[in-house]
């Protein structure tokens, strides 16, 4: 995870498009990045590089939906948040606006891990301002998550692929949310994840962690 200066990126045209979109909505109100008040909501609108099965919207829009109401680094504000399909985008949209990308593959197949080359999330900081657009690379998520899938049933593998994007996505947001690069030691907000960081609101690892250290068994 990163804050990084704006870099020339490659998009399809319906993520450009979407851009424009947010950031018309979001110029009439320049304090968007900041906690919101307790009459706005925040909208947060996830876009996939790749063509998702409805089953792993669920999985990913579900596991927001508990990752903002688990008392973490985010605003209490943060909590009546709402979460939207790209794909399925609706004119009318107000309030304080935060799109999310998905760039690569976000299903979860069974692989044996590899080094990380890249961060698995990041967003920009442009003129000393963390804009409001939240990258998450899913290929990366998924090699980190891989030897995990052995054996999992395809909803159970929407689900653990779900919660691991759901906790890059929270970590990006609370960096637009609080416009810090600051990271902890610990917890959402740490640098670096590794499996237990990503898994870690999954009922089944938190009832027996040492699964994690099984990763060609089945969850």
């Amino acid at each position: 995870m990163r804050v990084e200066l704006p870099r020339r990126t490659r998009m399809p045209a319906t993520l450009l498009m979407l851009i424009a979109f947010t950031m018309s909505s979001c110029a009439r109100d320049k304090s968007f990045a900041q906690t919101p008040t307790p009459e706005t909501r925040t909208t947060l609108i996830v876009s996939a590089e790749h063509t998702m099965r409805d089953g792993q919207w669920v999985a990913l829009l579900d596991a927001l939906k508990r990752e903002v109401r688990s008392g973490n680094a985010l605003s209490v504000q943060a909590r009546d948040a709402e979460f939207l399909r790209g794909d399925e985008l609706k004119s009318g949209i107000e309030g304080p606006t935060i799109s999310v990308y998905l760039h690569g593959d976000c299903s979860l197949a069974p692989m044996a891990r590899t080094a990380s080359l890249t961060a698995l999330g990041w967003v920009w900081r442009v003129h000393g301002r963390i804009e409001p657009f939240i990258h998450v690379d899913c290929t990366q998520i998924a090699l980190e998550l891989g030897p995990l899938a052995l054996g999992m049933s395809r909803n159970r593998r929407d689900t653990v692929m779900g919660e691991a994007m759901a906790q890059v996505i929270v970590h990006e947001w609370i960096h637009v949310a609080t416009q810090s690069s600051h990271h902890a030691r610990d917890g959402v907000t740490k640098a670096q994840f590794n499996l237990a960081d990503l898994l870690a609101e999954d009922e089944e690892v938190r009832r027996d962690p040492r699964i994690l250290k099984r990763p060609w068994r089945e969850l």
